[in-house]
This record gives C-alpha cells, sequence and structure tokens, in this order.
C-alpha cells in the first residue's frame, strides 16, 4: 500500500480515524527472506495444481505440507532454540496474504496448521514439547484444532464433548466438527467439557491421537468451495487420553482458545483482503488488454468506477485490519479490532471478488483464473472463526463504551 496521497475517501477516513503506521510492517531482511519462501512456495507448488485440488474435492496433499515444513515454515512462529524461525506475527500475516492472494483455502490450511505448532511450542509441557514438536516440524505430524460440534459452533463454551476423569488420564466421548484439516491431521487440540456445572470454565484441552483407539474421523465437508481447508468431523467413543497428554486444565484452555480465535479472525481478514488485491490485478490487466468500442474495456468510466469502488473498499478494510494487527502485536487485547476487521474484510471480499468477475465478462467465470475459487473462499470466510453475526455481537457489545458518551 503507499502511502496516504492519493488513498479513496472510505480508505483516507478509516485512517484519519485509527492513524496508526500500518502501510509497511516492521520486517526484518530474515522475514522478508521467509516471506519471499512462501511467495515462490505458493507461486511453484500451490498455484499449478490448487484448481485441481477443487475440482477433486481433496484436501491439501500431505507432500505439500511436508514441502512447506521442508523450508521451515511449519515453524514460523517457534523459537529457534526449538528449532524454528522465530519470526514475529507480523511476518506470519504476510505468509498469510502470499499464500491467500493464490489459494485462501490453502492458505488457511497451512496459517492454522503452524500456528497450533506454535502453541504446542509455547503452551506445551516440556514432555509434550520434547514428544510431538520436531515430527511437527517436519510435517510427519500434522495437528489441528477442535472446537466446533454439531450443536456447537460459534458458542463454544455449549461443547457438549465430556472428558472423565479416570486413574492415569481422562475418558473422552463425544463429537466434533469442522475441523481444519480435520481429513489429514493426527493430533487434534481438543477442548471437551470436564464439570458441566461449571460452564466455560470446567472447559479443558487434550492432546488427541486421531489414530488412537475410539476415534473415528468422519468424512469431510462436500462444499461449495475451500476444500483444500480439508474441513471434516471425529466422533470419540470412550477415548482414553493420558494425564500426560492433558494441554491446558479446566479455567485456562477456554481463556487460551479466545486468544487463539482474536488472532485467527485477523488472519481471515488478512486472506480476505489478499484476495480481493489478486482479483483486482487480473481484473486491472485483463481489462486493460481487453478493447471494446475502440479503447480498452479499463477507459469506459462505468467499468473503470467499478473497479475504483473495489480499491477503495480494499484499502479501507486492510487499514481496519492492519490495525488489529498492531494492537495483537503489541500484546494487547484485540477482541474489537479483529471483529470490526473479519466482518468489514468477509463481506468486502463478497462482493468485490463479484464486481470484479463481471467486469472480465464471461472470461471471468473460467475455473484457469483463480476468481471463481476466491469468491467461494469470500463465502467462507464470513463463517470460519466466527460468523459474522458473532462479530455484529462482539462489535456491539462495545458500543457503549465507544459512542456511548457525548462529546469527548
Amino acid at each position: 500500500m503507499g502511502g496516504r496521497g492519493g488513498q479513496s475517501p472510505l480508505a483516507l477516513l478509516a485512517y484519519l480515524a485509527y492513524p496508526l503506521s500500518v502501510t509497511e510492517f516492521p520486517i526484518t531482511s530474515a522475514e522478508r527472506a521467509l516471506i519471499d519462501r512462501a511467495e515462490d512456495f505458493a507461486a511453484r507448488v500451490i498455484a499449478p495444481d490448487a484448481a485441481a485440488w477443487e475440482r477433486a474435492r481433496s484436501p491439501l496433499p500431505r507432500e505439500v505440507v511436508r514441502e512447506w515444513s521442508a523450508l521451515g515454515l511449519n515453524g514460523l512462529q517457534v523459537a529457534t532454540a526449538h528449532g524454528g524461525q522465530g519470526a514475529s506475527y507480523y511476518c506470519k500475516v504476510r505468509v498469510a496474504e502470499a499464500l491467500a492472494r493464490v489459494c485462501m483455502a490453502s492458505s488457511f490450511a497451512l496459517n492454522n496448521m503452524q500456528g497450533f505448532v506454535t502453541r504446542i511450542e509455547r503452551e506445551g509441557s516440556a514432555e509434550q514439547v520434547s514428544r510431538y514438536l520436531p515430527r511437527l516440524l517436519t510435517g510427519e505430524l500434522i495437528c489441528a484444532p477442535s472446537l466446533t460440534e454439531p450443536g456447537a459452533g460459534s458458542d463454544f463454551g455449549a461443547i457438549s464433548t465430556r472428558a472423565i476423569k479416570v486413574p492415569g488420564g481422562w475418558r473422552l466421548d463425544g463429537e466434533k466438527a469442522w475441523i481444519t484439516n480435520g481429513a489429514i491431521a493426527d493430533l487434534l487440540v481438543l477442548y471437551a467439557q470436564t464439570n458441566s456445572e461449571a460452564g466455560n470454565a470446567g472447559i479443558a484441552s487434550f492432546l488427541v491421537d486421531t489414530h488412537a483407539a475410539g476415534v473415528e474421523r468422519l468424512a469431510p465437508y462436500e462444499l461449495i468451495g475451500g476444500h483444500a481447508i480439508g474441513a471434516a468431523g471425529v466422533r470419540l467413543t470412550d477415548v482414553f487420553v493420558s494425564d500426560a497428554d492433558l494441554f491446558a486444565p479446566p479455567g485456562q484452555a477456554f481463556k487460551n482458545a479466545l486468544v487463539g480465535i482474536t488472532a485467527a479472525r485477523t488472519h481471515v481478514a488478512a486472506m480476505a483482503c489478499a484476495m480481493v488485491e489478486s482479483a483486482l490485478r487480473l481484473t486491472f490487466g485483463y481489462t486493460s488488454a481487453r478493447r471494446a468500442f475502440g479503447r480498452p474495456l479499463i477507459g469506459h468510466q462505468g467499468l473503470r468506477w467499478q473497479l475504483v469502488d473495489v480499491a477503495a473498499d480494499l484499502e479501507a478494510a486492510r487499514l481496519l485490519t492492519y490495525r488489529a494487527v498492531d494492537v495483537i502485536a503489541a500484546g494487547n487485547d484485540a477482541q474489537v479490532e479483529a471483529a470490526f476487521a473479519k466482518k468489514v474484510a468477509a463481506e468486502m471480499a463478497t462482493r468485490s471478488i463479484a464486481a470484479c468477475m463481471q467486469a472480465m465478462g464471461a472470461e471471468g467465470l473460467r475455473t484457469d483464473h483463480p476468481l471463481a475459487r476466491h469468491l467461494a473462499s469470500a463465502r467462507i470466510a464470513a463463517y470460519v472463526d466466527g460468523t459474522t453475526e458473532i462479530m455484529n455481537e462482539r462489535i456491539g457489545a462495545a458500543l457503549k463504551d465507544r459512542y456511548g458518551r457525548v462529546g469527548r
């Protein structure tokens, strides 16, 4: 993004409301090299096959995960002492954007995986880190979060999967749904209720081997798109998990999950913006080359203004997203900032990508362009890590504090 000069009125309004230096993140030269590595990976590995994976309704292939891991990107934020890259949150967002410009579903799957590798390194016991981290960093093991259930989505506190304490560990029963990478995951960070009377305070998290006795992997969902996410469910029947695999105890697990979800919402907003950038660049290039009625398509005011609206909305959504990134990177609570970013970016992506498709005419319908995949993923962005309606609730709860006072 450029400086403030020449920005759209909407984008400028967003900047004046929240004057943060978000046009350039504080990226080190080593982090720039990691972003370049991710961009090359996206162009070389993901771009050639993303459409084929979608046609086959295929989750991300394991060999792709292994190559991603061999580049050190699965350990992007893992400390160098543990074999990772020690990169910043800013770098993580840039990497997610680089992948999403090519395929948001792949970006979402790999970003989610990488985030939970980092959580295991930072939040796990020394024994858990020793046992799991080396194989996670190489892609030998694939990990995934498991929060949602058939009857409990955005209402995370309503989960009904039960964890009963037994000698030496816990017995788990229940069903989980919409697990990112659930179709290929070997290890779940799974949330279960240990005491229904305690509500959120009774929720604990466990490291669960998907190959263990009593774990049944359910068929991946057939969706309108985004199949590289590998969304699937699992059913647990009397699954034993040892005390050594208790990840976060009751009273702590729910708090940890909320922090993770706030960051995830910001990632989704960044990916949505990256998809629109990709769509806008493609559309601008096509309409500059294609001629009609004696001039390039972009020379017709109506079409040009249509793309101006896309560009203006993208600039504004990005400013909200980068504001949330700054708050998270500073270690502060970004629940409201992340909700604003995700709501605006997801809604913007749906209408903007559709507008780009319209501007390209029938050419926009071709599957050798990423526009159709981007449009399906924009719809997915409105649901993952909290629906748009949940974003409205989060923002609504903050209205009194932010706008309930008269004057200064």
